[in-house]
């Protein structure tokens, strides 16, 4: 029996409605199992989104079929796989900085479905949820026309007990040995994709990144970023960085308008095209 027909649109509409979900949800102000159910959703969501992409290109999204049992469609590993060995990844979107991106999320949700995340690991995955978001978006513009962002509001009331760290640097890990163990594991696979991405000349801005209320990229992680510490001291408080706007923005407008200018060709950039791109 052939494979059954599958709808391009279809994938692409429930793709966007679970992307959509998860934003929805990891925004609220009251939510238990709010990291583990977002990433589910953000991960089902690129995984309908790369089928439709296999799809676009009358490539097969199921495994080959045994006698006796039904079509079984691929998983998010071998999509990613597909993809990659394919080349389909848009021009817009660093395929291999992506798929990492995407891996890292997808290793935080097996581990919460089949058992449980140790506490705190949401604050390692939030910069991968950030940039998952954007890159989401980019990839099915750039596939599809569809525009995530035509779709939400970007008037978020950036209201709560402490700030997001701006890197994570420490991070309190119970005291129990089983616990320290299953941290660093998932701490050293995030830094394998990482590492791997970055000898790869990958765009580590698109595997994980810390941005502003505004979405103004602020710091582009690489592994050396994920540090644990498991003193069994240690307070139970993320360690947040802060940094002095002066030396991480050291130039005035005008100073930046000259030096972007003094880079391109064409018509100089002005102080109304800075403004219009803020």
């Amino acid at each position: 029996m052939s494979a059954p027909y599958v709808s391009i649109k279809r994938l692409v509409d429930n793709s966007l409605a679970a992307m959509l979900s998860a934003v929805e949800i990891y925004n609220k102000p009251q939510m238990t199992y709010r990291d583990e159910v977002t990433v589910m959703l953000i991960v089902n969501a690129w995984e309908l989104a790369l089928k439709a992409a296999l799809r676009q290109t009358n490539r097969s999204i199921f495994y080959k079929k045994e006698r006796g049992e039904r079509h079984r469609s691929i998983g998010i590993d071998d999509a990613l796989g597909r993809m990659n060995a394919n080349t389909l990844w848009p021009p817009e979107v660093d395929g291999a900085a992506v798929t990492a991106n995407v891996k890292a999320l997808a290793e935080y949700r097996d581990r919460a479905i089949h058992l449980y995340n140790a506490h705190g690991l949401g604050a390692v995955v939030y910069p991968f949820l950030q940039q998952n978001v954007l890159n989401y978006r980019d990839f099915v513009l750039a596939k599809f026309k569809k525009d995530l962002a035509e779709s939400m509001t970007w008037q978020l009331l950036p209201l709560g007990a402490t700030p997001p760290a701006d890197a994570v640097q420490f991070m309190r890990v119970n005291k129990d040995a089983a616990m320290v163990a299953e941290v660093e594991e998932f701490i050293n696979e995030l830094r394998s994709l990482m590492d791997d991405t970055q000898a790869s000349g990958g765009d580590m801005g698109r595997v994980a990144t810390i941005y502003d209320i505004h979405m103004q990229s602020q710091k582009k992680m690489t592994s050396a970023d994920l540090v644990v510490a498991v003193s069994p001291t240690a307070d139970g408080r993320i360690a947040i960085r802060k940094t002095d706007p002066n030396q991480t923005h050291p130039f005035s407008a005008t100073e930046l308008l000259k030096k972007v200018n003094e880079k391109r060709k064409g018509r100089p950039i002005t102080s109304y095209d800075h403004q219009a791109m803020c």
